[in-house]
């Protein structure tokens, strides 16, 4: 009985220890992480293909993707990101394959030893959303499916790890769950991730630039508009627009109001 007990508590206390361990793994510095999160805004922000393609021609050399070094840890993350951005924004130009470039610099840099752990969100975050672009690009079906299934459990990960911590997880995983067709069920999961970063911004406005809430209020819109919830449509429309009334996000929800609200 007594070597039952003790058994029982031995194994309490290295439950705990295991608890506190994994919670030291995970802690975050939170300082460093938003510094990050500024850091590659101007990168994460960028659409425009021929300045993609630019920057990321000038920042492929200096690191070499099969043996990264830490000091070149941040312009392989940039170049995952402007690799990212240009498949994302650039297909219709013809700049195909550049998601399955950026997984594979993802990949490396994410699953790193010696990454620092505040780059993990943001890494982690554009891992998963390349491989779903990837799955876009790809001709097979089944090439299509397993790419963008692999995608959504690198962002399921991510968000459930570091979602309280930083913002790019619920971006890219509401964005590409927002994106998909319904086969994949993630329409819900997305406007819950949208919802997040609503509250979050609500709490914290300086942690989240205003430049992307637009996108989201617009998508939210969007959603409540198809549930035929057209007064909540119309308020974050609103949203939308008066946070950016000359750009493109802007003019759709201003040409949505004017069709819904008169």
């Amino acid at each position: 009985m007594c070597k039952k007990r003790t058994l029982f508590w031995r194994t309490i206390v290295f439950g705990i220890f295991l608890v506190v361990f994994s919670g030291k793994i995970l802690a975050l510095d939170q300082k460093q992480l938003s510094a990050y999160e500024v850091f590659f805004l101007a990168d994460a922000g960028c659409n425009d293909p021929d300045t993609l393609l630019r920057k990321s021609e000038e920042l492929s050399g200096l690191f070499s993707p099969g043996s990264l070094a830490p000091e070149e840890f941040l312009s392989a993350l940039r170049v995952g990101i402007l690799y990212h951005n240009l498949s994302l924004n650039g297909a219709e130009k013809g700049y195909r394959g550049y998601a399955e470039k950026a997984a594979e610099i993802l990949s490396r840099l994410y699953h790193h030893p010696d990454l620092p752990e505040e780059l993990r969100p943001i890494s982690g975050a554009y891992l998963g959303s390349s491989l779903a672009l990837a799955g876009g690009e790809a001709t097979n079906p089944l090439t299509k499916i397993k790419r963008v299934k692999d995608g959504l459990k690198y962002l399921d990960t991510i968000v459930k790890n570091y979602g309280k911590n930083s913002y790019y997880p619920l971006l890219l995983r509401a964005n590409v769950g927002i994106a998909l067709p319904a086969f994949f069920k993630r329409e819900k999961t997305a406007v819950e991730d949208f919802l997040r970063l609503e509250q979050w911004y609500s709490r914290e406005p300086e942690r989240i630039p205003s430049g992307i809430m637009p996108s989201v209020y617009l998508h939210l819109g969007n959603y409540y508009k198809k549930e035929k919830k057209i007064e909540e449509a119309i308020a974050y429309w609103r949203k939308a627009y008066e946070l950016d009334p000359a750009g493109e996000v802007g003019a759709q929800a201003k040409a949505l109001l004017e069709l819904f609200a008169g």
